[in-house]
């Protein structure tokens, strides 16, 4: 019989109230395997620690409670499991089964493309990347641009394109399909390895030779820089960053650009919304599936906007607020 230390094991977590968040965030630091996941009411996390081998539960238990008490919160409850080994990202490509969004067909690399239909197909293979069409946020992102392309909202053909926080390249490759830039898509990622991910799924798509890839924080890249500025711009990140990078995105969106933003909840959307009419972006359109949201904005013909690290006044915004056409 095997050896139980080498028999994979994991402990499930969930916290709930303040502080869940701060103990979420420790706990992706503390431990070398973790899976941490909002629930959609905004309060709770689950949370998922992998250990090679069965965990000592006094020392687990010790850690956890050091964490809760930095985070603010009571010290969570773990239940440990034995977990078979098995290949997830096999057996999530099985269980992926294709996903429409717009005009958009997304399918896993191991199925056939749709034949009829008009849909456009996004071969999108399961990986450590964000971004396979599941999330709600990268449907209304795929949503928005199909419907740019759909209704001509762009009013030309985009001669630049900037997928921001690129993930697994489906935002930037759908636009390449769907808008057909005149120029190669931008697309940037922090994450190398998601660089690497999103290189092979545009290689799967056949549309390598229209994107290009690189590795960089934020807009800090010296051939973002030089390709702006962009017709279009796309941020499926986090409300934080989309409010701390505000001066840096709209200072790279052209005169009478289009910016689409999402990965931010609807509590959430205010703030980010204010960050940007502060520097002269108006409101277009307001999207949501569910408690997830995205902010389809433009910036006027001819306007200058707020220079990075000058905010103007900031007004607030909420979902009932009008689109403006």
């Amino acid at each position: 019989m095997a050896d139980r230390k080498t028999v994979p094991h994991m402990a499930t977590i969930t916290v709930a109230g303040t502080g869940a968040a701060a103990f979420a965030r420790l706990a992706e630091q503390a431990f070398d395997t973790v899976s941490a996941f909002e629930a959609e009411d905004g309060v709770t996390w689950g949370i998922d620690l992998y250990f090679e081998g069965a965990p000592d539960r006094g020392d687990l238990d010790a850690r956890l409670a050091v964490l809760a008490a930095a985070a603010g919160c009571a010290a969570p409850a773990a239940t440990v499991v034995a977990v078979p080994p098995v290949d997830w990202v096999a057996a999530t490509r099985v269980a992926f089964p294709p996903i429409e969004a717009g005009r958009f067909l997304i399918h896993g690399g191991h199925l056939a493309p749709p034949r009829s239909g008009g849909r456009l197909a996004l071969a999108i293979d399961a990986t450590t990347a964000f971004g396979t069409g599941e999330h709600p946020t990268t449907r209304l992102m795929l949503d928005e641009i199909d419907r740019l392309g759909r209704l001509g909202r762009l009013g030309r053909r985009p001669a630049r394109v900037l997928d921001l926080g690129c993930g697994s390249g489906i935002l930037g490759i759908a636009a390449v399909k769907r808008l057909h830039p005149s120029r190669p898509v931008v697309a940037g990622d922090i994450d190398a390895g998601s660089i690497r991910v999103a290189a092979a799924h545009a290689r799967m798509n056949g549309v390598h030779a229209g994107i290009r890839l690189v590795t960089a924080a934020g807009l800090r890249h010296p051939l973002i820089r030089r390709r702006g500025p962009y017709d279009l711009i796309l941020a499926n990140i986090l409300a934080r960053p989309l409010i701390d990078l505000a001066g840096d995105i709209v200072a790279a969106l052209a005169p009478g650009g289009r910016l689409v933003l999402a990965g931010l909840m609807a509590p959430q959307a205010a703030a980010v919304l204010a960050a940007y009419r502060a520097r002269g972006l108006t409101l277009a359109r307001w999207r949501d599936r569910g408690v997830w949201c995205a902010l389809c904005l433009r910036r006027r013909p001819g306007s200058a906007g707020t220079p990075s690290g000058r905010p103007g006044t900031t007004t607030r915004a909420g979902p009932g607020e009008p689109a403006r056409p």
